[in-house]
């Protein structure tokens, strides 16, 4: 019975035993697949991940692209440095919630005690630097997603902050690396500080609108050059693959098998290089010229092109300082100075032009057919217009038109704006056809567009009043402009009445050289020139500005060159005069009461070939303050293109030689044939 059960109970439990058996045999099955999969089918892609553990990819920084004036003279270039970087959530950790529950993966951050032991070895130059840092990395170790990369935190690190840390690199830990980059200099500082511009730290709202093209730390364009062509400078950044440890350290000996399971390089591609129409030369007497002058501009421009020869705006800031952090009180003194010396005059600001606005009075004048350039009026220094008194500079006595401009008569062009000969709307025809009113095209530094006040812009302000045509007729009033504007205005009162688009950028290369852009002048197809016969007569009498006996900036005529130019006194705002208090303190030299200086001129007269503006902020009369800068100015370009020009012109066969003292060939300031009037 016993033996007849257990083969009953074998046949029972058979199906039992088989189904195991399948079941043990669909595991292993299922194994040996997974197996597969993994190691043939997926292998490479599960070796590339694993290869991850061993191999850390670094961005290799492009050099930027470098400016240079237009004889190819460095004004921004790259020295070498080095910047600290962090990653503010480095170590992986696995925790199990439940003891037989899968292990998740979580980073642990820096602790703010970690933190503070590295501000220890940085030189901060306050306390605001000091919270700035702190702030920066407590943030980034706030996101999850981008806090477990290596963010640059501190850029241009002295050399004693580098031996700091870099001494102590096992004590704070694999969450701090310092890699070699370079920082932006600017050799000649504040001679070309608004020109050049300067690069700083993306902000946050920036990082925003790259939408993803720059990463936290990275330097961008701020102001100038720099922030103009900022796509053309920046270059494009490369990639270093290297071997490291299990805290992510570079190991010094890699093994071959590692080394070899390394992804290639990626070599960065350097920025452009930009060369400007800057002559550094020309630069540099400008401001020579402003020296003891608390605030002003010049500019200087090729009038035939366009081309900006000389940009000058007085006071700067060195943009090697914006390459460090800067303490408070100094940016707070900076933006309180009365100088102003983050404003680039050129440009930036716009001031009532005075006198120098009275080329546009008087095209506007001989536009009127009943108008009679040869008639005479007599000025007694002042004249009456709705109970009030317009003065002159002094009795000029019976003028014309050409002596007008040439003696700077206010009362001419205030009896043209009774006889509304001159009205806001005439005026503002030929403002808007010489550029005023609007931007000039430049596209540099936030540039202003002035006012040109009309008859309708008067009475929505509701400063319309009996005498403010005659304001605007000499330049006041609510005219107001720029010095480049001024500076594009006579340029056009010099070749001939043609508007040109000014630019300052002559053309970019890559780094081998090629040329990758050549800017080309451009004349203001939108703007009608001006007619010959009226643009000549103005010619005269701003001649006559430099050259007469009468003129206002006879004093200050050079020897050898005929210029041609106007003087302007501007009325600075009521305001101006009650900002100063009794408690201010008083800068010598400097008085807010007294009016702007302005000298506009082109030459040589015959036959122009730079035109130069400049404005003496505070300066007084506009003759010997403003002239005598755009005289020098003038003088030093003429003489270093007589000099190139006699350099490149070979003596013909046959001629001589010419003895010593003498110069070859005619002089440069000769009238030439064809030559403009």
């Amino acid at each position: 019975m016993t033996g007849l059960h257990k083969a009953e109970d074998l046949r029972r439990l058979r199906p039992r035993l088989q189904a195991m058996v399948l079941v043990v045999l669909g595991a292993f099955a299922l194994l040996a697949g997974r197996m597969c999969q993994l190691q043939v089918l997926e292998g490479v892609h599960y070796s590339r991940r694993a290869e991850r553990n061993f191999i850390d990819e670094v961005v290799v920084e492009a050099p930027r692209g470098r400016i240079f004036d237009a004889k190819g003279r460095p004004l921004a270039t790259n020295r070498p440095a080095y910047t600290l970087y962090i990653t503010p959530r480095p170590r992986l950790t696995e925790e199990r919630h439940q003891p037989d529950g899968p292990a998740v993966g979580s980073r642990v951050p820096v602790t703010d005690g970690e933190i503070r032991e590295l501000t220890e070895f940085i030189d901060f130059v306050d306390d605001n630097d000091r919270e700035k840092f702190i702030a920066k990395i407590t943030s980034r170790r706030e996101d999850p997603v981008n806090g477990k990369y290596a963010t640059a935190v501190r850029s241009n690190l002295t050399w004693e902050e580098y031996a700091r840390i870099q001494a102590r690199s096992d004590q704070l830990g694999y969450w701090v690396e310092i890699r070699e980059s370079s920082r932006r200099y600017y050799p000649r500082g504040t001679l070309t500080a608004f020109v050049t511009g300067y690069v700083g730290e993306i902000t946050p709202a920036g990082l925003e609108r790259s939408s993803g093209s720059y990463r936290p730390g990275d330097r961008v364009g701020k102001t100038g050059i720099e922030r103009q062509w900022e796509n053309y400078l920046r270059g494009r950044l490369g990639k270093r693959s290297r071997v490291v440890d299990v805290h992510r350290r570079p190991v010094s000996e890699p093994p071959s098998e590692a080394i070899g399971a390394l992804p290639p390089d990626e070599d960065p591609i350097p920025g452009q290089d930009i060369y400007l129409t800057l002559d550094l030369d020309l630069q540099r007497t400008a401001a020579q010229a402003f020296d003891g002058i608390h605030a002003g501009a010049v500019v200087a421009i090729e009038p035939d092109t366009g081309r900006i020869l000389a940009m000058l705006s007085v006071p700067s800031i060195d943009p090697n300082r914006w390459q460090q952090p800067i303490k408070r009180e100094e940016y707070a003194e900076w933006s309180k100075s009365p100088f102003k010396p983050f404003i680039d005059r050129t440009i930036q600001e716009h001031f009532f032009p005075g006198s120098t606005y009275k080329v546009v009075s008087a095209l506007a004048a001989l536009d009127d057919p009943t108008f009679d350039p040869e008639r005479e009026i007599e000025c007694n220094g002042f004249v009456k217009y709705g109970g009030r008194r317009f003065k002159c500079t002094h009795k000029h006595g019976p003028v014309n038109l050409e002596q007008a401009i040439v003696q700077s008569c206010n009362v001419y062009f205030y009896t043209l704006a009774m006889e509304e000969v001159l009205t806001l709307d005439q005026m503002e025809i030929f403002a808007r056809r010489l550029g005023l009113g609007e931007r000039t095209g430049l596209g540099l530094n936030s540039e202003v567009k002035g006012r040109i006040p009309t008859e309708a812009f008067e009475a929505r302000e509701g400063t319309y009043q009996r005498g403010v045509r005659l304001n605007s007729a000499i330049g006041q009033g609510n005219v107001t402009a720029t010095v480049l504007q001024l500076a594009v205005v006579y340029g056009a009162l010099a070749n001939g009445g043609r508007v040109m688009t000014p630019y300052l950028v002559d053309h970019i290369e890559t780094s081998d050289h090629k040329l990758v852009f050549r800017n080309q002048p451009q004349q203001r197809r939108d703007l009608e020139p001006l007619p010959g016969g009226d643009r000549g007569r103005i010619h005269r009498g701003l001649v006559g500005v430099v050259n007469d006996e009468l003129g206002t900036a006879y004093s200050e005529r050079p020897d050898n060159v005929e210029v041609a130019g106007k003087t302007g006194t501007a009325q600075v705002a009521a305001l101006d005069r009650r900002r100063v208090a009794d408690d201010e303190l008083e800068i010598p030299g400097w008085d807010v009461g007294k009016e702007h200086a302005w000298f506009a001129a082109y030459a040589p007269a015959t036959n122009p070939r730079i035109a130069v503006v400049a404005l003496v902020e505070h300066g007084g009369v506009g003759a010997d303050a403003a002239a005598p800068i755009v005289m020098k100015v003038i003088q030093a370009y003429l003489d270093s293109q007589e000099t190139i020009g006699s350099a490149r012109k070979p003596r013909a066969s046959g001629v001589p030689p010419p003895l010593p003292g003498q110069r070859q060939g005619p002089s440069n300031d000769e009238p030439q044939e064809g030559a403009a009037p």
